[in-house]
């Protein structure tokens, strides 16, 4: 198997830890991980996506074109309180959720459209907004 960073393996190790993961379970996971890892890097058509849910937070999506399904790579949830989550290779999932498992579908999702330099600015910039 690929090796991760260092502070990917030990995040989780941990995490891997606290829910008592078995080894097969692991294996899962690090199987998963290096697919979205993969998939992520690569040059394969992707779209972008944004809602704000009925709790007021925004959620982003870039997906990339696999195996005839859109695969979310990257997900960032921005509360109004400021509280932010992203879910990527590195981390799937926290103990308050995780990467969506579920094919991206537009219109199912009543998604807007997002170019993917305003994905970016919000990936990199906490402060920015759908609804602001």
């Amino acid at each position: 198997m690929s090796s991760f960073p260092d502070d990917v393996e030990a995040y989780y190790a941990q995490l891997a830890e606290r829910r008592g993961w078995s080894p097969e379970t692991m294996a899962a996971i690090r199987s998963t991980v290096e697919l979205i890892r993969d998939l992520d890097r690569g040059t394969a058509p992707r779209t972008y996506g944004a809602l704000a849910d009925d709790e007021g937070t925004d959620w982003l999506y870039e997906a990339v074109w696999h195996e005839r399904e859109w695969v979310v790579v990257r997900q960032l949830g921005a509360a109004e309180d400021g509280t932010l989550t992203r879910y990527w290779w590195q981390r799937l999932e926290d103990d308050e959720g995780m990467l969506t498992d579920q094919a991206l579908d537009r219109d199912e999702w009543g998604l807007r459209p997002l170019s993917r330099e305003d994905f970016y600015t919000a990936w990199d910039d906490p402060g920015w907004s759908l609804t602001a």
